[in-house]
């Protein structure tokens, strides 16, 4: 070989050897940048990867409450793949894209036969644009005019897609994101819109069209034929209000606790009861039902109607704060049990001051004092006056912090301002709130965590305990007492049950406010009605109207079993005690209950009752002296001693008395007795600021109205008159 062949030869194996280095820095080079994009994040695709879509909420029978609308209405629900379906992927792939399952983002064969058809018509008739290349420009909106280098850019990004992502991952992004035009994105979506189905759901032929809409949404886009529901729209909002407090985002699809059939019932059940008193003015209702074992909201009906703009129907009555009169009562009356009251103690229903400026207390609403009565019988016939003695004996702050523990959120930094009208309810708080107390007695002392999601999400061992289970026990049998309701009530059908159940009801702010509880060992039911106007009702519709609908609602829960008895306390056993001092009875007491009495707790004989002269008579105690002098019972009085009548003296209310109004109550409820005794005649003449108000005849009692103000009494018996004086604040 010559030299110059020899030069040649050398020469062309040193720019070999070059060619050889640059393909191989570029191949390295490209290695980099591809192990680069597979281990680089991009914040971009993470926050398209996380973004809201438009959550599907079904209620725990699997019938689709709503679908949550995104910014400006846009709809766009996400299906995972497999629940898209076959005929919709493979219709895709078809349209858009046929070698998807084949190309690295960008398809070669594709990009050459578009340019070569291009070419020949000398204008685009067709694309070369990949799933993955669409799905970039949807994650990268384009800005501006489009270059040659934007389309570089989005093959680039294309690319990365394919490295960052599966094949099924990058079609299920695709598919939940895909534009249809008319505020629709993703299949899912448009398949409902346009078709009225899921996606999974479309016929071949449905796929194969709605494949063709992405490309020309106004000339290939079907007619909208789907109305979006809006079903127990005041618990939806309630449940995605929550999501957000906790600043958690509402997943795709979401399994609600209600059911919105026994919902629609309470509806129709309150509507009818508005539509029957209308003429009193109860213009909305609303009522929860709870499950009992698992804390579960089964029935939410924040109102008769979401649609009765004439009546505020948006507002959710279940949520919104009112004033729930004596259905507080039980858990006062519980604390009471754990701070050493009896079922078997007596409290005085009774007039009486409170303090040294004195409390006005209202008569019940039987219209009058009953003196001493048992626990029980004054929690079961909801007496007012009783209730006030537990608070004022307890404190304000004891019962604030229980109420505290019974999830009274409502109640926080405002209750020690009510005073002692917090132990008639005068404390504003939620339906919820009311309900979920409620079913501590039913569930054993236990405060159970609501739960808004179907199968709930926690277990019985994180509930709160509030109450003993004896305490909750005893509570209950109280509750059930149609003998010890009776006083208060009478015998109302409404609380006769086939089934074990406990009531309480309540009333406040001139009715403008009547709510009931109820409860069986497996649910608890709470309607309140009234209306959001604060216009007062006319007439004194009574609790018994939420009863009713509480009772429609247990019966209905309760038709095929599932109410167990209550069980019985272990910690105390029924023993005889006497029915009017709750003492050991004696042979001298004319009547004997049974009663729950604490085990280990001694009984003292009755000293209230003894015999004289072959007659049961009554010694009171010095406490309801006024009030049987005012009724002229035998005891320990001037009568039965026989002393002299004495001066005409005013005994109750004493000169200088100060009371308290009682604003959350009715003024038909809020009376002052005036008592008097002694005077040479057996008739007096009662004068209020002046006026007559009325004749008493040898029991000098009066029943005037409370109103505000400084007042004067004068009570004229003969020639003798007394004069005393009180102000009601």
């Amino acid at each position: 070989m010559d030299k110059g062949t020899r030069g040649t030869h050398s020469k062309g194996k040193r720019r070999s050897r070059r060619l050889l280095t640059i393909l191989t820095a570029i191949l390295l080079l490209l290695t980099a940048a591809l192990l680069t994009a597979k281990l680089l994040p991009s914040r971009t695709l993470a926050a398209f990867t996380g973004r809201q879509y438009s959550s599907r909420l079904y209620d725990r029978n699997g019938v689709l409450l709503y679908i949550m609308p995104l910014e400006e209405g846009m709809r766009r629900e996400y299906y995972p793949l497999d629940k898209i379906g076959t005929n919709v992927t493979e219709a895709f792939i078809a349209a858009e894209d046929r070698n998807f399952r084949r190309h690295f983002g960008v398809d070669l064969r594709s990009i050459v036969r578009a340019a070569t058809q291009n070419r020949s018509a000398g204008r685009i008739v067709s694309g070369a644009s990949t799933i993955t290349m669409q799905l970039a420009r949807i994650i990268w909106p384009r800005k501006g005019r489009v270059t040659l280098a934007v389309k570089l850019l989005e093959a680039l990004r294309a690319v990365y897609l394919e490295l960052q992502l599966t094949k099924d991952e990058i079609l299920e992004l695709y598919l939940n994101s895909v534009p249809f035009g008319y505020q629709i994105e993703g299949v899912g979506s448009a398949a409902r819109s346009f078709f009225s189905c899921e996606p999974s759901s479309l016929s071949p032929e449905q796929c194969t069209r709605l494949a063709q809409v992405p490309r020309r949404p106004s000339e290939a886009a079907p007619e909208i034929q789907f109305r979006y529901p809006a079903r127990c729209m005041h618990f939806v909002n309630h449940a995605i209000a929550s999501y957000r407090s906790r600043g958690a985002v509402v997943p795709p699809t979401l399994e609600l606790s209600i059911d919105s059939s026994l919902t629609g019932q309470a509806e129709f059940l309150i509507q009818k009861k508005l539509e029957e008193f209308k003429d009193a003015r109860i213009h909305n209702g609303a009522a929860i039902v709870l499950d009992n074992k698992t804390g579960e909201v089964l029935a939410w009906a924040g109102n008769a109607s979401f649609e009765d703009s004439d009546h505020a129907g948006q507002i959710d009555g279940v949520t919104v704060r009112n004033q729930p009169g004596s259905s507080m009562k039980p858990f006062l009356y519980a604390l009471a049990l754990e701070e050493g009251f009896s079922p078997a103690s007596v409290l005085p229903d009774i007039q009486q001051d409170f303090g040294s400026s004195g409390v006005y207390v209202p008569l019940n609403f039987n219209n009058r004092y009953n003196g001493p009565v048992r626990f029980r019988t004054a929690l079961a016939s909801s007496l007012n006056i009783p209730a006030v003695y537990i608070l004022h004996e307890l404190g304000m702050q004891a019962y604030l912090a229980k109420l505290n523990e019974l999830g009274f959120d409502s109640l926080k930094g405002v209750g020690t301002n009510l005073g002692l009208s917090l132990a008639l309810g005068s404390g504003e708080v939620t339906l919820e709130e009311m309900a979920r107390a409620f079913s501590v007695f039913t569930n054993d002392g236990l405060l159970m965590d609501l739960s808004y999601v179907k199968g709930g999400t926690s277990s019985k061992e994180s509930w709160k305990r509030t109450f003993k289970s004896d305490t909750a026990r005893v509570l209950c049998d109280i509750l059930t007492d149609e003998s010890a309701r009776s006083l208060g009530f009478g015998h109302a059908s409404v609380f006769d049950t086939p089934y074990p159940s406990i009531f309480k009801t309540g009333t406040s702010n001139q009715f403008q406010n009547i709510i009931a509880l109820g409860a069986t060992s497996a649910y608890t039911a709470a309607v309140w009605m009234g209306n959001f106007e604060g216009e007062t009702v006319i007439g004194e519709t009574g609790s018994s109207i939420p009863a009713r609908v509480v009772r429609s609602l247990l019966d209905e829960l309760t038709r095929n079993g599932g109410a167990a008895n209550f069980k019985q306390p272990v910690s105390y056993r029924k023993r005889a005690v006497c029915a009017l001092s709750g003492m050991l009875p004696t042979a001298s007491c004319p009547s004997v209950i049974e009663e729950y009495v604490s085990k280990g707790s001694g009984l003292v004989p009755c000293s209230w009752h003894y015999s004289e002269g072959g007659r049961v008579r009554v010694r009171y105690p010095s406490e309801y002296q006024h009030w049987a002098d005012s009724r002229n019972f035998l005891g320990n009085s001037a009568q039965e001693t026989g002393d002299a009548q004495g001066p005409l003296t005013i005994t109750y209310p004493r000169n200088g008395s100060v009371f308290i109004y009682d604003a959350s109550l009715p003024p038909s409820v809020q009376f002052l007795s005036v008592t008097a005794v002694g005077g040479q005649e057996k008739s007096a003449v009662l004068q209020l600021d002046g006026s007559t108000v009325g004749n008493a005849v040898q029991v000098f009692s009066w029943n005037i109205p409370l109103t505000r103000g400084t007042h004067t009494l004068t009570v004229i018996c003969g020639g003798e008159r007394t004069v005393s004086e009180f102000e009601v604040k």
